[in-house]
């Protein structure tokens, strides 16, 4: 009788701890395969591959150039988008900031900047090109053509891509350019396994051996 009740005891014991070092395991392999999703942040400059396409090179020119004034997604300059500047640059029109601390050093800006991604999607402009034409004419607005041609070209791709325009009939001869989101995800990559587990694998699989083992000895010895 008392062989009989360590056998069990001891059979509930192993299963215990078997479970215990596999719901163990799987928490783990659980966390290892779990990725943040990363968080949009509009001031974040884009990333400039070693190649770049023209959108590419547009999309990081229009946040240094033009995203100040005409938001992260063309939506202008609301009260919105004001406000995820720091509070010292939200007054573009105060001094220190595009007004200047010297008058000489100061330039007119409008009180309403327009939106340059909209459902009108730059119904004025019949092609890319004549927006080049247009922004290297008139911007930046202190200092029309400072931008090099490039940059003007590319911008103006952005843009009209951000307004879902064809650009076959522009001279501009663009990449394919890929859809414009807020953020890039992350490539999803086959979790390595991990060396550290391996022990509690091992062990886990020992574990049923023994367990098998035993109730075969059980067995045999009730006969």
């Amino acid at each position: 009788m008392k062989k009989v009740f360590s056998f069990y005891a001891i059979s509930i014991l192993l299963v215990l701890l078997i479970l215990m070092i596999g719901s163990k395991s799987i928490d783990v392999h659980a966390q290892d395969g779990a990725s943040p999703t990363p968080t949009y942040d509009p001031l974040k400059e884009p990333f400039v591959p070693d190649n770049p396409t023209d959108y590419e090179l547009g999309q990081n020119w229009y946040w240094h150039y033009c995203m100040p004034c005409h938001g992260d997604k063309g939506q202008g300059l609301t009260d919105e988008w004001r406000g995820v500047w720091e509070p010292d640059h939200q007054d573009c029109w105060g001094k220190g900031c595009h007004a200047g601390e010297r008058i000489e050093d100061s330039f007119a800006i409008p009180t309403v900047v327009p939106p340059v991604v909209s459902s009108a999607k730059l119904a004025r402009f019949s092609s890319a090109h004549s927006l080049y034409e247009y922004l290297k004419a008139t911007h930046p607005p202190q200092s029309p053509g400072w931008l090099e041609d490039k940059q003007y070209r590319a911008i103006a791709l952005y843009i009209f891509s951000q307004n879902d325009r064809p650009l076959a009939e522009s001279t501009l001869a663009p990449t394919i350019t890929p859809a414009y989101t807020n953020t890039t995800l992350p490539v999803a990559v086959p979790p390595v396994e991990d060396p550290s587990q391996q022990p509690a694998i091992i062990i886990y699989v020992l574990l049923w051996v023994f367990l098998v083992v035993m109730v075969i000895w059980g067995i045999r010895n009730r006969r």
